[in-house]
């Protein structure tokens, strides 16, 4: 007979909230402050964990508390096959991570928010429409020019970006016009997830790094657009990709994605460039360049072997040293964001288009209160008001 303050939870539910994001028994047992016996036993349904075990579980499944009384896994949570993963220097990432398959989930969670929104308020749902064969006759030029034109990204327009984090902010609101849903996250070593992309036809996903540089989050965003546009997801068993197959794959998405950042021509019209052939390497002038283009200088010097103004050897030597002086960087930054206010920590985590879509449905009374602030990754009711004027502005 259950306790009192026992929660009657379905025990395949407990199983399919763990093994959906590959959490491992012991961390299970340790969320809920459990020996790892005793958290069997709920699995078999030998026994039942307390309201309170329960609750805090579910925090660490990323999943709501009334899931756990489920008889069936919900349906509409799924997992996506057609994903990718972007890491440092293009390294594959282990599926099986815990804290890739939670950014996962989490994405994939909001994407369905988003469709049920749309939904209750009778809104039009988008779709990504665009297409283009990766095995095509197009050449990378054609591709990265359709991109431009895609995100209304000009020389002119790139000319006028004060910083880098004024860039990163156009191309969000650039990518959320046309149906896609930008997300960032803080809790991953950018060493470990530089970007991820999820393709569906209606709002396909792209996550960031909150924690890398700016002009390193631009190009994920750019990298991980390539392959939506190309529905060529990084690791897919039902498109039949190895990892083989996987390195093209990413060093294609890399190129074009550095040619829509970078057009040749423009590259070598650069007064910085010009000076570099005039008088000699200077690693001075190729951050110039760098910054006039807000990418890093791995992608410019990507962009110059391409171009064949530099050798495979000083290209991969040049790529060596910024590769480590980046590492090292990082190793020396402290392993948390700094403080953010609710609001602003949360705003950067879900984006205009999400928030202001969560936001219209509970001005209109679609949603509860309650129900807003789960959407919103339990942001309190108080801050509201400061995420409203963010995204409407």
């Amino acid at each position: 007979m259950a306790a009192r303050n026992d929660a009657l939870i379905t025990p395949q539910i407990l199983v399919w909230a763990r093994e959906r994001i590959r959490m491992s028994i012991e961390i299970a047992a340790n969320a809920a402050a459990v020996t790892v016996d005793r958290y069997c036993t709920w699995e078999e349904g030998e026994a039942l964990p307390t309201v309170n075990q329960a609750k805090a579980f579910a925090k660490k499944a990323h999943i709501p508390y009334a899931w756990l009384f489920l008889p069936t896994p919900p349906e509409k949570c799924k997992l996506p096959h057609n994903t990718d993963y972007r890491t440092f220097a293009n390294q594959p990432v282990d599926r099986d991570l815990m804290q890739v398959q939670t950014l996962i989930v989490d994405a994939a969670m909001r994407r369905e928010a988003m469709i049920e929104l749309y939904t209750e308020m009778d809104m039009i749902l988008p779709e990504f429409v665009q297409y283009i064969d990766e095995n095509s006759e197009d050449d990378s030029s054609s591709i990265a020019q359709t991109i431009r034109n895609l995100l209304g990204l000009t020389l002119d327009k790139q000319a006028s970006f004060r910083n880098r984090n004024e860039a990163f902010n156009y191309y969000l609101d650039a990518f959320s016009a046309i149906g896609i849903l930008v997300f960032q996250t803080g809790k991953i070593s950018p060493l470990l997830m530089r970007g991820m992309s999820i393709y569906e036809q209606v709002f396909p996903v792209i996550v960031v790094n909150r924690k890398d540089e700016y002009n390193a989050r631009i190009f994920s965003l750019f990298h991980e657009f390539v392959h939506i546009l190309t529905r060529t997801p990084g690791i897919c068993d039902a498109l039949g990709i190895n990892r083989d197959s996987r390195f093209a794959i990413e060093t294609k998405c890399n190129g074009i994605a550095a040619e829509a950042l970078v057009p040749g021509n423009d590259l070598l019209a650069n007064t910085s460039w010009i000076h570099i052939r005039k008088n000699g390497w200077d690693d001075t002038y190729v951050r110039k360049i760098a910054n006039d283009f807000v990418v890093s200088r791995e992608v410019i010097i990507g962009r110059l072997w391409k171009l064949d103004k530099i050798t495979l050897e000083f290209y991969q030597r040049k790529l060596r040293q910024y590769s480590a002086e980046y590492e090292q960087s990082q190793k020396m930054k402290s392993t948390k964001d700094g403080f953010l206010p609710p609001s602003m920590d949360i705003s950067s985590q879900v984006g205009k288009l999400y928030a202001r879509t969560v936001l219209n449905a509970y001005n209109q009374e679609v949603i509860s209160p309650r129900d807003a602030s789960q959407f919103l990754s339990g942001l309190r009711m108080q801050h509201f008001d400061k995420v409203e004027r963010w995204c409407f502005s």
